[in-house]
């Protein structure tokens, strides 16, 4: 196992974070407006070191990527409604409320049960629980690595799927039927009343097998370094004698790549529409088997 540098190591205070990936760190206020909603730069800074730290990722290199690749007015955005800036909640509610309501209908297959299940969020992310004189807000749990539209899709779709869940078991009850403790430990536990959840789960693991198999030799091998072997930017550039910031650029471009022959194949091969798309994405957060390693190659 390699041993860890000093740059590696994870940051013991807010101040060393911003210490350490400042130039980052300004690229990332300037994108973010932050100003529009007060919010200050080290609200941001400790956003980004929230986000650092949830990842697992280390490395300086590998961290200034990543809060490279944060979407900043999302969070400058979120940051703002959970200090609780009228404006910013204003902007949050008419700008994403349309799409939630969407989101909520295809998840729920119901008019009723969508717009009861996106009005469910509101208080949530308001925050009304109030701890140490603080409001205690589900925005805490978003950290910018997704857009926050695409967060909040996948927290309606886990809503949904605790809420059908907890209707079969109180039906089972109310029918005098006992529900089976679990037979079977290690089989999914897929929501037998939302069968589009597994059918897409399944579809999009699909469609990323046949992508990751469609890249070139060098750019599986590049992916294989990066999250099968966990190395470092500089790492794979010594090893693919490239630059750590060629390493940085060709990742995002394989990832670019990945996602446009995923989306390409769930819409000729799954006949999927755009929301459809989206709902595969949101249905796959947290309970996708995606293990990359199963397409990558080994190391030499």
């Amino acid at each position: 196992m390699r041993s860890r540098s000093v740059s590696d190591a994870p940051p013991e205070s807010a101040e060393q974070f911003a210490a350490q990936h400042a130039p980052a760190l300004a690229r990332l206020y300037h994108r973010s407006h932050a100003a529009r909603w007060n919010v200050s730069q080290d609200s941001l800074n400790e956003a980004a070191m929230r986000a650092a730290c949830s990842s697992g990722l280390t490395g300086a290199a590998v961290i200034a990527a990543l809060i490279d690749s944060l979407h900043a007015e999302d969070l400058a955005l979120a940051l703002a409604c959970k200090a609780g800036h009228p404006s910013a909640w204003e902007h949050f509610i008419t700008t994403l409320r349309p799409s939630l309501y969407a989101a909520s209908r295809a998840i729920a297959r119901d008019e009723s049960r969508g717009r009861e299940l996106a009005d469910s969020l509101w208080a949530d992310l308001y925050g009304l629980d109030v701890r140490d004189g603080r409001r205690r807000s589900m925005l805490d749990y978003f950290h910018g690595r997704s857009s926050i539209l695409t967060w909040l899709r996948a927290v309606l779709a886990q809503r949904h799927v605790d809420y059908v869940r907890a209707t079969s078991r109180t039906e089972q009850f109310a029918d005098g039927v006992t529900p089976n403790p679990d037979p079977n430990p290690n089989a999914r536990d897929d929501d037998p009343a939302d069968p589009e959840r597994a059918r897409y789960v399944q579809m999009l693991g699909a469609a990323l097998d046949l992508a990751l198999k469609s890249l070139a030799p060098r750019d599986r091998m590049r992916l294989g370094y990066y999250y099968r072997h966990r190395l470092s930017l500089n790492e794979i550039g010594r090893l693919m004698n490239e630059h750590e910031s060629t390493v940085s650029r060709q990742l995002a471009r394989v990832r670019d790549t990945l996602k446009r022959e995923i989306e390409t194949a769930l819409k000729t091969r799954g006949g999927l529409d755009q929301e459809q798309i989206r709902l595969c994405y949101d249905y796959a957060t947290g309970d996708l088997p995606i293990d990359l390693a199963r397409a990558l190659p080994e190391a030499n």
